[in-house]
C-alpha cells in the first residue's frame, strides 16, 4: 500500500498529546512557560473559576519543589500533581470539595525497599476520577512500587539501569500519522515505523496484536497500522470528519506514550504476556500514585524518606521526582487544551 495522510488546510494530522479532547483545528503551542499558557487559556476560553484557581496552586507548588531540597520535593511536588489535575476535574465539571486523593499506603508497613512498598488505588476520589476521564481500570487494585516505577516511560532508561534484571519496556516509533489507503475506499488507519533498532523478527514478536505489519509499495519500506479504521470522506463536512477521527484517536491513544521535550518521540509499550509486573495506565494516573507514596514518606515518616534516599535507589527516586513532575504537568496541560505545547527550539518535521 502507498502512504497518503489525511490533512486539513494542508496541515498533515497525527497523534496528539490529549487523550480525551484532542484539538485538531489548534496549532502546536511553542512555550516555555506552559503554566502561564494554560492559565490565558482557561481564562480566555471558559467559565473556569475553580480550575484556575487549583492551577494557580498546582503552579505555586511546582515553583517551590524547584527550590526545596529534596527531603522536601516530594510533598509539594505531590501537591502540585494533585492540583492540577483538580483543575482538569474541575474542568469536566466535577465538585472537588472534600473529595479524597484516591490512593493510599499502609504507614504502619512503610519500607525503603521498592519491590516490597505497596499502594493501593482506591475506588473514588481524585484518581480514581482521572482513572475513570482516560478510559482506566477503575477497580480498586494494590500496586509494587517498582512497578509503578517500571512503567513510567521519562524515567524507564534510569530505572532499567538501577534494575538490570527487568526486560525493557518501551519500543521507540516514528512517523505515526493517519494513512489512506486506497481514496476510493475512504479508509484510514494510524501507522508507524519502528525504530531501526527494534526491527528484528524477534522485537516484532512483541508488537500489540491490535497492530499488523504492512508495506509501501513505491519504497517497499516496512511499518505498523491499526487494525481497525475510519471513514474520511473529503465531500463529508468537516465537523463531522473530526469527530469520526477524534473516536477514533480514542481507540488508539492508550496505545502509546511519549517523554516530554523538545522533539515529540513516541513509545509503544511492548506485549509480553509472562512479564507480571506491567501495568495498564497511562503516566498520568502512575505518576500521581507514586507522587502521593512518596509525600506520604515525608510527611509521616521522613527517616525512612531519608534511608531510601541513601541507598542505592536514590537516583531514580531524584530521576523521577524531576522528570515525573515536568511529565504530569505538561500531560495534564494537553488535555487541558487539546492541543500540544511544546517547548521553544521545537521543529515539526
Amino acid at each position: 500500500m502507498n502512504r497518503r495522510t489525511i490533512k486539513i488546510n494542508g496541515k498533515e494530522l497525527k497523534l496528539m498529546k490529549a487523550h480525551i479532547k484532542p484539538n485538531y483545528k489548534s496549532r502546536t503551542v511553542l512555550s516555555n512557560t506552559t503554566f502561564d499558557y494554560i492559565m490565558l487559556w482557561l481564562r480566555n476560553n471558559c467559565n473556569a473559576n475553580d480550575a484556575v484557581f487549583y492551577w494557580k496552586q498546582a503552579m505555586d507548588f511546582y515553583n517551590a519543589t524547584i527550590s526545596l531540597p529534596e527531603e522536601s520535593k516530594p510533598l509539594t511536588a505531590y501537591y502540585s500533581c494533585m492540583n492540577a489535575a483538580k483543575a482538569l476535574l474541575s474542568l469536566n465539571g466535577l465538585d472537588m470539595v472534600n473529595i479524597s486523593h484516591g490512593v493510599s499506603s499502609s504507614r504502619n508497613d512503610a519500607t525503603e525497599v521498592l519491590s516490597k512498598a505497596e499502594i493501593t488505588y482506591t475506588g473514588s476520589g481524585v484518581l480514581w476520577e482521572l482513572s475513570r476521564l482516560l478510559g482506566e481500570s477503575l477497580v480498586k487494585q494494590k500496586y509494587k512500587v517498582q512497578d509503578l516505577l517500571y512503567n513510567i516511560p521519562c524515567i524507564h532508561r534510569t530505572f532499567s539501569l538501577s534494575y538490570s534484571k527487568f526486560s525493557e519496556l518501551f519500543i521507540p516509533v516514528s512517523d505515526v500519522c493517519f494513512d489512506m489507503q486506497n481514496v476510493d475506499d475512504k479508509k484510514v488507519h494510524l501507522t508507524f515505523k519502528l525504530d531501526q533498532r527494534y526491527s528484528s523478527g524477534l522485537q516484532r514478536r512483541f508488537i500489540n496484536n491490535k497492530f499488523e505489519q504492512t508495506y509501501n509499495d513505491e519504497t517497499d519500506d516496512v511499518f505498523y497500522r491499526y487494525k481497525k479504521n475510519f471513514k474520511w470522506d473529503i465531500h463529508d463536512t468537516l465537523a463531522n470528519r473530526l469527530s469520526n477521527l477524534v473516536s477514533y484517536h480514542k481507540k488508539v491513544r492508550p496505545y502509546f506514550h511519549y517523554i516530554v521535550g523538545n522533539q515529540m518521540l513516541w513509545y509503544l509499550k511492548k506485549e509480553l504476556p509472562s512479564n507480571t509486573h506491567i501495568i495498564d495506565r497511562s503516566s498520568i494516573t502512575l505518576i500521581y500514585g507514586v507522587m502521593h507514596w512518596l509525600s506520604e514518606l515525608v510527611r509521616y515518616n521522613p527517616m525512612l524518606f531519608n534511608k531510601l534516599m541513601n541507598s542505592r535507589q536514590n537516583w531514580l527516586i531524584k530521576e523521577f521526582l524531576d522528570l515525573g513532575l515536568q511529565q504530569f504537568i505538561d500531560e495534564i496541560s494537553a488535555e487541558i487544551a487539546g492541543t500540544n505545547i511544546m517547548v521553544t527550539g521545537y521543529r515539526k518535521d
